[in-house]
């Protein structure tokens, strides 16, 4: 529960550094607002989606890829002598381990909801 509060104080403190500078450059209010939502929406959705997928172990199938395809051929043969990269089982041997995060669903939901208000109030005021 730490976590997730300290990721909504984070988000808040982004959204005021935001509008504190675009303030200062002389830009109107809502506009300021406006981009201060989507920057702060797409950054803890883009990290919030890659953590997401990292947690899912799409990237290990393509690490195991690389290992085997190192394998098939002469030059890694004779590099795999000196280093020991490729011992590697099968997939479902070595990639068992699945990493958990807490707060990927904090940033996703974040991340979103900031990107549909930002959506949501543009539409809204200039249409």
């Amino acid at each position: 529960m730490k976590r997730t509060l300290s990721i909504y104080l984070i988000a808040v403190m982004i959204l005021i550094i935001f509008l504190v500078s675009s303030l200062s450059q002389g830009d109107p209010f809502i506009l300021s607002l406006l981009n201060g939502l989507f920057v702060t929406g797409m950054i803890y959705l883009i990290c919030g989606a890659f953590m997401y997928i990292f947690q899912k172990g799409f990237f290990n199938g393509i690490v195991y890829a690389l290992k085997r395809f190192r394998k098939s051929t002469t030059q890694g043969k004779f590099l795999s002598q000196f280093d020991d990269i490729d011992s590697t089982r099968e997939a479902h041997e070595e990639y068992t381990v699945v990493r958990s995060y807490k707060i990927t669903r904090s940033l996703l939901i974040i991340g979103g909801t900031l990107l549909v208000i930002s959506l949501a109030l543009s539409y809204l005021l200039y249409t």
